[in-house]
């Protein structure tokens, strides 16, 4: 705001000095001459650019927003698996917020990783649909970009995860390390995590979880990018046993500055442990989601 105003006085000399001007050449016009012709109308103001740094590219965007910036995702998650279509359908919000260019703070509804399991954030059909609770895990945390050079970004991540808020609160903590490598227009980006249960440790639920997510994106056009998700998580006591791979596709549209607008299909498990049952294509999920940046 105090730069617009910077630019109040100068804009202002320079509209004077070219009153002057304009006054001398008339002054200097013989007489009878055609007065010269009316200036056309203005041009449109152009469109607001994507803050320093922050491309509407969704591969070529670094790891954390800009500073100042918010950023607001609303995705809606069906459950396609066998046996369970559409129980549940789930909301896991998404907002963040840039600090500075180097450090945002975020409140979602992911487990370790970044992937979103049955159920979380708000769980939508009641227990008829396979939800326990409305609402009943959140996720408060903060990412540091330390580097950013030459299309390598790393970061560092520490999240506070209220796993479960009810009948027992299963209290976590989420440390991991971001890295992006972005060669325009293809860019990879793997966030290995590891989740610590701090209580409840009894329960296998509550106990270390690591996950390696994997995203591979590729900006086809200004406007649209296709991703492709993976990576691998599981259980540390029993990885072995517990360990699976997914395996998503998707696509993101910038419908307008600061607003994408998409959808993923996912196979949560094309590699399983012995622990999962069922087919690689039995547990599906489709994803459509909107993105707003301001």
């Amino acid at each position: 705001m105090r730069k617009n105003f910077a630019i109040l006085p100068i804009l202002a000399a320079s509209l004077m000095s070219y009153a002057a001007m304009a006054q001398d050449e008339a002054a200097q016009a013989p007489e009878g001459a055609a007065p010269a012709p009316a200036a056309g109308p203005e041009a449109a103001p152009a469109p607001t650019a994507a803050p320093a740094g922050y491309p509407d590219e969704y591969a070529l965007r670094p790891l954390v927003v800009a500073s100042g910036m918010f950023q607001g995702t609303l995705p809606i998650v069906f459950n396609l698996s066998t046996s369970n279509m559409l129980k549940p359908v789930w909301i896991p919000l998404d907002l963040r917020w840039g600090k500075t260019n180097q450090l945002e703070f975020f409140v979602n509804h992911s487990t370790p990783g970044g992937s979103v399991t049955s159920g979380s954030g708000i769980c939508l059909g009641g227990t008829s649909r396979n939800c326990d609770e409305v609402y009943n895990n959140i996720n408060l945390g903060a990412q540091y970009s330390f580097l950013n050079a030459s299309g390598l970004e790393l970061a560092g991540l520490l999240a506070a995860q209220f796993r479960e808020l009810s009948p027992d609160m299963r209290f976590a903590v989420d440390v991991g390390v971001g890295m992006k490598y972005v060669a325009a227009p293809v860019s990879v980006k793997l966030t290995p995590q590891l989740g610590i249960g701090l209580n409840k440790r009894s329960s296998l639920a509550n106990k270390e979880e690591l996950a390696v997510p994997l995203q591979i994106a590729f900006q086809a056009v200004p406007r649209v990018a296709v991703f492709l998700d993976s990576g691998i998580s599981g259980k540390i006591s029993d990885f072995g046993d517990s360990y699976a791979v997914p395996i998503g596709i998707g696509g993101s549209y910038l419908a307008m500055h600061g607003l994408d607008v998409g959808l993923e299909f996912m196979l949560q498990v094309l590699a399983k442990a012995t622990t999962f049952t069922g087919g690689a294509a039995n547990a599906r999920m489709l994803t459509l989601f909107a993105s707003w940046r301001e």
